[in-house]
């Protein structure tokens, strides 16, 4: 026995050694083989001026440029000599999967876990050797992350629109959030958060429809409410605008009501049919008017809708859910009232909290609620519907995505469409 042990032990040490001298070989000819290679240039140093906009009163080193213009979904090499990097990986892929789980049937659950669990596995044990242009990307980063640390009146976030990351002054941002925020007519401050009394209104409420039969325990596992963390508000700036003023986020996710939110978001999605002026995107769009002629005597008109979803009121949700029910009947067990009473708490529950202060949108449909596009898109068809049905005359060409909207009409015809009153 103790010759077997002995031997075993050695050749578990030869093992190991010749791993390691495999290992330094190896990431030797790596360095070796790509030393002489130039750092991408797409990557470091290319204009990235489109990708990245400084409105902050500060010179920003070239190297944190080059960082922050990769954007928020560029992908960081994994540290083989930090392991916390790879289980936080890890942790976070676990916490996912744990949060959705009950979404699989029963008989996937269990293989699915293993599946799971043996990839990242794998993939803690694995060593993957880093080449010269991981290393500097992650020395680049490092760098990023210590000016940034350094430098904690400056913050970065995303533009308005497009894929732009913007650098700003953090005092300057919070003033502008404030601005906003402190607009009696559209917020109020509440003292307490409202998130106790919201999850138990929910909670009975599916425990209601679990117990009568209308949704199953896999829906009811969906609903049932155990987070109680409020939505959460930022600002992303409007960079195409003077004065870079900033457009109001509130999200939802991980709060009480969203997953109740997409739940009823669903239903309306598949019932409801789109509008007659749908556009699905600027690509089909183009497609759609690529080939449309425009005589001398008309115009090319696109407006906007101001602030959407803080001015569709819930009477009018109510009123275009009541005209579409035949349809919507037919993807619920709800019955109306039930229906109504669901929606009508979600569009109530307006709350959400901005720098540790929690406030209260008084009017419209909660911002950034999953539930909240699809029901002011039915408000808006409705509304467009009776405009032009009470216009005199037709408009050629009419489009709307979301709150844009586009129409081609007779230049002498203009005054009298924009000013129709309903």
């Amino acid at each position: 026995m103790k010759i077997s042990s002995f031997m075993r032990s050695n050749y578990n040490r030869f093992n190991k050694h010749n791993n390691d001298i495999k290992n330094r070989l190896i990431d030797k000819f790596n360095l070796n083989k790509f030393r002489q290679s130039p750092i991408p240039e797409i990557l470091f140093n290319n204009d990235h001026s489109g990708w990245l906009v400084n409105i902050s009163n500060k010179q920003i080193p070239k190297e944190v440029l080059s960082m922050l213009s990769l954007g928020g979904k560029f992908g960081l090499p994994i540290s083989n000599t930090h392991k916390d990097d790879r289980l936080a990986s890890t942790l976070e892929i676990v916490k996912n999967f744990e949060v959705k789980y009950h979404l699989l049937p029963t008989d996937l659950l269990n293989e699915t876990r293993c599946a799971i669990s043996n990839a990242l596995q794998k993939f803690l044990d694995r060593r993957r050797h880093i080449n010269h242009v991981d290393k500097h990307i992650s020395n680049i980063f490092n760098y990023c992350k210590k000016f940034l640390r350094d430098n904690d009146d400056l913050m970065v976030t995303k533009a308005d629109k497009g894929q732009t990351t913007v650098i700003l002054n953090k005092p300057d941002y919070y003033s502008k959030m404030s601005l906003l925020l402190d607009d009696k007519t559209t917020y109020n401050r509440l003292n307490k958060y409202p998130t106790k009394r919201i999850m138990n209104k929910i909670n009975d409420m599916v425990k209601v429809w679990r117990d009568e039969g209308i949704i199953d325990e896999i829906a009811y596992k969906y609903l049932h409410n155990t987070n109680g963390n409020l939505p959460r508000c930022y600002g992303l700036p409007k960079i195409h605008k003077p004065g870079y003023s900033l457009r109001i986020i509130v999200s939802t996710n991980d709060s009480p009501l969203y997953n109740i939110a997409s739940y009823f978001s669903k239903i309306l999605k598949k019932a409801v049919p789109k509008p007659n002026s749908f556009i699905q995107d600027s690509w089909s769009f183009a497609n759609t008017i690529r080939n449309i002629a425009i005589s001398p005597n008309e115009l090319l008109v696109s407006f906007d809708v101001t602030s959407l979803f803080t001015n569709v009121s819930k009477e009018l949700v109510i009123n275009s859910i009541e005209k579409r029910w035949p349809m919507i009947s037919s993807f619920t067990k709800l019955n109306l009232q039930q229906f109504l009473y669901a929606i009508d708490l979600i569009l109530s529950s307006t709350s959400f909290v901005f720098n540790k202060q929690i406030y209260e949108q008084i009017f419209g449909t909660p911002m950034g609620s999953p539930l909240s596009s699809i029901v002011a898109d039915m408000v808006l068809d409705d509304l467009e519907s009776q405009c032009l049905t009470n216009l005199d005359f037709k408009i050629r060409v009419y489009y709307r995505y979301v709150d844009d909207i586009f129409m081609i009409i007779s230049k002498d015809r203009l005054h009298d469409a924009l000013n129709l009153s309903i």
